[in-house]
């Protein structure tokens, strides 16, 4: 009996559907919102006891953070090409009426965006909304020729566009895409730019989260990977400028002409991919130069650079160091006498590490051969080092 309170008809009330148009994209806005939960949360621990290490930290944890956010928001980012005109255009099939309403295009490496908004005062559109922004998808087959069930997905939702009365000016920009033959392969060639992107760009989202693994570890090794993910971003937008279409993408309405620019997006992953060559050059070169506060930077045992360890007695040390090939160092037997032994303890042992496809003290010049040792010197086997 509740169900039926108020209600004449007998059953459920069902109300339509009240269409409204996207003002952003929610998947943008989800990766965003995610990312900044986590600078929020790392934010939080700054106050405390250690604050200048929390700071530093931190600011590590933001750029890390910061350049795996710009990657997915290249990669999924609706704005690689942009164009918005005012245009005074014929508003559906079968209304007489015109509009003065504002086009937008919004190119992505997945599909096409088209806005339409308008504040007409038209009396024959006394109570019509204008405001639309429809999307046209093209992953990723380019299907055959036509709009029957085994046409491209582009073509098809072209089609049902049609069915559904999308006004007229969106389906004139579309249009352009959805054809395929002679002069007009735009929809195919932003179709292709987009799939080799969306390839390498996935690619550099693997290598950043690499390098987020080996800052842990081994420093320059990330440098490396942060190097790749930039270079690779770098080869995205090579790709799009090269390959998205021989000639540019021009689209006339009434006394205005609708062309593309490269957009926000496009921009995204360029500067990203500077700012990610840029840093793994840094981290290299402080590798290099200035180990112990990249280490120190990192929060990271520097020993973990090192391959090895060896015990050098000070003339052997000081070969090394002073860059001198001598033949004569002399070898520890594999087997030794007493007498040999008590002498070998009053040697006192200089510890010298080796990097990671370095060699300290090696400055383009030959070392001596190594020195066999059958095990650590006695007197230094329960010294940290």
């Amino acid at each position: 009996m509740w169900f039926s309170l108020g209600r004449s008809e007998g059953f459920p009330t069902q109300y339509p559907a009240n269409a409204s148009a996207v003002h952003f994209d929610t998947l943008e806005v989800g990766i965003i919102v995610a990312f900044v939960i986590l600078m929020i949360c790392f934010a939080i621990s700054i106050p405390s006891t250690n604050r200048k290490t929390n700071i530093h930290a931190y600011a590590r944890i933001f750029l890390q953070l910061l350049i795996g956010l710009l990657v997915l928001l290249g990669n999924f980012g609706q704005d690689w090409e942009t164009a918005v005109v005012q245009v005074k255009t014929p508003y559906k099939a079968g209304i007489a009426a015109e509009i003065e309403a504002s086009i937008g295009i919004h190119i992505g490496l997945r599909s096409v965006n088209v806005t339409l908004k308008s504040n007409s005062s038209n009396p024959e559109l006394k109570n019509e909304i204008i405001d639309y922004n429809e999307r046209f998808t093209w992953t990723w087959d380019q299907g055959n020729f036509g709009f029957g069930p085994f046409a491209g997905r582009l073509q098809q939702e072209f089609r049902a566009a049609q069915l559904r009365g999308v006004p007229t000016p969106i389906l004139w920009v579309v249009d352009y895409f959805v054809i395929d033959g002679e002069g007009f392969r735009y929809g195919r060639f932003y179709r292709t730019s987009g799939w080799y992107c969306h390839i390498l760009m996935w690619t550099a989202f693997a290598t950043w989260l690499l390098a987020l693994i080996l800052f842990r570890s081994v420093i320059v090794y990330g440098g490396y990977c942060l190097g790749m993910t930039g270079l690779l971003q770098l080869a995205a937008n090579l790709l799009w400028v090269v390959v998205k279409n021989p000639s540019p993408l021009v689209i006339p309405f009434d006394g205005v002409i609708l062309t593309t620019a490269y957009g926000v997006s496009f921009w995204i992953t360029f500067v990203n991919g500077l700012l990610s060559v840029i840093s793994a050059i840094s981290i290299i070169i402080m590798d290099q130069k200035y180990d112990d506060l990249l280490y120190t930077f990192f929060d990271v045992d520097p020993l973990t650079s090192f391959d090895e360890i060896s015990y050098l007695t000070p003339e052997e040390e000081s070969v090394l160091r002073h860059k001198e090939v001598r033949q004569d160092i002399p070898l520890i037997p594999m087997r030794q006498s007493v007498e040999e032994e008590e002498e070998d303890q009053n040697v006192e042992y200089i510890p010298v590490y080796k990097k990671r496809g370095t060699v300290r003290y090696r400055h383009h010049v030959a070392l001596p051969p190594p020195v066999p040792r059958e095990k650590k010197p006695r007197h230094l086997m329960n010294q940290v080092v």
